[in-house]
C-alpha cells in the first residue's frame, strides 16, 4: 500500500473525467459531498437487464468507469470544487489478484492510496510492490505529476 499526493490535479481530473486513462478500472464506490451528500455504488444491479442483455453484454459485478464516469460528473459538475470526494477503483488482475486505487480529494488535496486484494489468503506481498510501482508508473505515462508520501 502507498500513498501518492497528486499535485498535478487539474492533469489528473481531466484524465479521470474526460479522458480515457480510468476506463478500464471498474467503480466500486463513491462518496461525494458537493451541496448534499451522495453514496455511490458502482455493483451493476443485475436486474436491470434481461437474460440476453447479460450474456450478450458480459456484465460483470461492478460497471467499468467509462460507463460511471459521466454519472459521476454531473454530481460534481458546477462553478465550485466538491467539498471532497472519495472514489474506489479496481483494476481486475489475473486469478486471485485486483488492484485497488482509492481516489480523496479533500481540502484541494488529492491523494491516491493503493491497495491490493485477493479472494484467497495469502503471505504473499509481491503484488503490491508490483502496483504501487505500476502506479506510479501509469501517473508518469499520463504525465500527471505526484510527490509519493
Amino acid at each position: 500500500m502507498k500513498a501518492i499526493k497528486v499535485t498535478g490535479i487539474r492533469t489528473f481530473m481531466n484524465e479521470l473525467f474526460t479522458g480515457m486513462a480510468f476506463d478500464n478500472f471498474q467503480f466500486v464506490e463513491g462518496d461525494i459531498s458537493v451541496a448534499m451528500g451522495f453514496k455511490i455504488s458502482g455493483r451493476v444491479n443485475m436486474n436491470f437487464y434481461s437474460e440476453e442483455e447479460l450474456e450478450q453484454l458480459k456484465v460483470e459485478e461492478y460497471m467499468y468507469w467509462r460507463e460511471a464516469k459521466e454519472i459521476v460528473k454531473q454530481i460534481i459538475k458546477g462553478k465550485r470544487l466538491p467539498v471532497s470526494m472519495k472514489l474506489v477503483l479496481k483494476k481486475p488482475g489475473a486469478g486471485d489478484i485486483s488492484y485497488i486505487v482509492n481516489v480523496r480529494f479533500d481540502n484541494n488535496n488529492l491523494v491516491l492510496v493503493t491497495g491490493v486484494s485477493h479472494t484467497v489468503f495469502t503471505t504473499d506481498k509481491s503484488g503490491e510492490a508490483e502496483w504501487d510501482s505500476n502506479m506510479c508508473t501509469f501517473l508518469k505515462k499520463h504525465e500527471i505529476e505526484y510527490e509519493e508520501m
